[in-house]
Formats: C-alpha cells, sequence, structure tokens
C-alpha cells in the first residue's frame, strides 16, 4: 500500500514538473486553414432534390455511381467529366462539367456548357491545383415528371423558370462587373471589348435555351 502511494506521489511530481517547464500555448495563434493547392480538390456534387443518383463518367476512371450529396475528384474523370442524375418521378439531367481554362468569366461563357446556373462560381487560375480546376459544387436541378393537375403542372414549372432568370441574371451581373473595367471611348461612345460582346451574346443564347427547355419538359410531363 505504501508503495502504491509512493509511486502515485512520484508520478504526480513529475507530472507537475513536466508542466512547469513545457513552454506555454501561443495565445490566440492557431495553424492555418488547408489551402485548395495542398490537397487534391473535391467538387460536392448534389441535386435538387437530394437524395436522388447521379453516374460519373469520363476520361479512363470507371464509372462512379453516387447517391446525392457526395464529394468527388472529379479531375480524375479527365477534363470534361459528365453528370447525369436521375431519380423516380423527374426527369433525367445531364451535364459536361469542363475544366477551367481562364479565369475571365467572358471568356468562359463562349465556351459552350462551361457556365452553367447548377456550377458554383470556378477556383481562380492562380490558385491551380495543378490537378484541373472545378467548380466547388455541381446542383443539378431535377424536374418533376408527373402532377396531379394541370394547374398544379403551370404553377410548378412558372417556378422553375422564375428560378433560372434569376440564377442567369446572377450570372449577367458578374459579366457586368467584370466587363465595366474594360470599356473603351471612341468618338464619344463608350463600347465594350469584343470578348464581352461575344459574351453577353452567348449568355443571352445560354438564357433562352434553358427556359426553352423548361417549356419542353412542361409538356412532357404528365397528369396522372
Amino acid at each position: 500500500m505504501m508503495h502504491l502511494r509512493t509511486m502515485a506521489s512520484l508520478a504526480a511530481t513529475l507530472f507537475v514538473a513536466a508542466a512547469c517547464t513545457a513552454p506555454p500555448p501561443p495565445s490566440g495563434s492557431f495553424p492555418p486553414n488547408p489551402r485548395r493547392a495542398d490537397a487534391a480538390p473535391v467538387t460536392l456534387i448534389d441535386t435538387v432534390p437530394t437524395g436522388q443518383r447521379c453516374i460519373v463518367t469520363g476520361g479512363k476512371a470507371q464509372p462512379l455511381t453516387v447517391t446525392t450529396p457526395r464529394l468527388v475528384a472529379l479531375h480524375e474523370y479527365g477534363d470534361a467529366p459528365v453528370i447525369d442524375c436521375f431519380g423516380d418521378g423527374f426527369l433525367r439531367q445531364r451535364k459536361a462539367v469542363l475544366a477551367n481554362k481562364s479565369k475571365r468569366l467572358a471568356e468562359r461563357l463562349i465556351v459552350p456548357g462551361v457556365i452553367d446556373p447548377a456550377f458554383a462560381p470556378y477556383p481562380k487560375r492562380e490558385k491551380s491545383s495543378g490537378l484541373g480546376d472545378f467548380p466547388a459544387w455541381v446542383r443539378i436541378r431535377l424536374q418533376r415528371n408527373s402532377f396531379k393537375t394541370i394547374a398544379e403542372r403551370d404553377q410548378y414549372y412558372a417556378a422553375e423558370a422564375r428560378w433560372i432568370a434569376a440564377a442567369w441574371d446572377t450570372i449577367e451581373y458578374r459579366l457586368k462587373q467584370e466587363c465595366q473595367s474594360r470599356l473603351t471611348q471612341a468618338q464619344g461612345l463608350i463600347l465594350l471589348d469584343t470578348q464581352c460582346k461575344k459574351a453577353f451574346r452567348a449568355l443571352a443564347d445560354r438564357r433562352a435555351a434553358d427556359r426553352a427547355t423548361v417549356e419542353v419538359n412542361r409538356r412532357q410531363s404528365t397528369i396522372r
């Protein structure tokens, strides 16, 4: 019994001594957050509504089937991975996600499919991980294909059309901000550079195409 007390006393003494000699933790100092380049980048694959199935294909990798939401290393599927999402009661949606080749929004807008309301803003090129730059998330909206009444269907697709219009308005606002610094003046006229002109035309075409898709899906849906 005395031996146990002696051991306990010695351990307590050593603990106090170690605590006194160890340097105190730094005050208000924390290790920096890891940067994007410190690890292989991943993209959050999700659907609206969430909890649906998606198949990721591309490059030399084997197809990956996931249930959303799921983090996926898209760089493993080449420069243009394809995400194909589906679920019971919804129309199938398929989108290609191209790696970011430019930090300018105006340059990316004229490449078909690079800018999409389903994609988060891409990281800047100077922060490239070296494994291909893809958006932080891809959130694919799955539109319903079955309704109880015509009124219910039309109300649903009117809301979808409003969401798409608002999403493209946000992209247009970002483009205007970028192109504002590239305005030139000639003979009293304020002119956009050629790249921005092409980008605004491409944006208008993409917005019209998405609106048309909503209308096609509305007509293809069924009334139970």
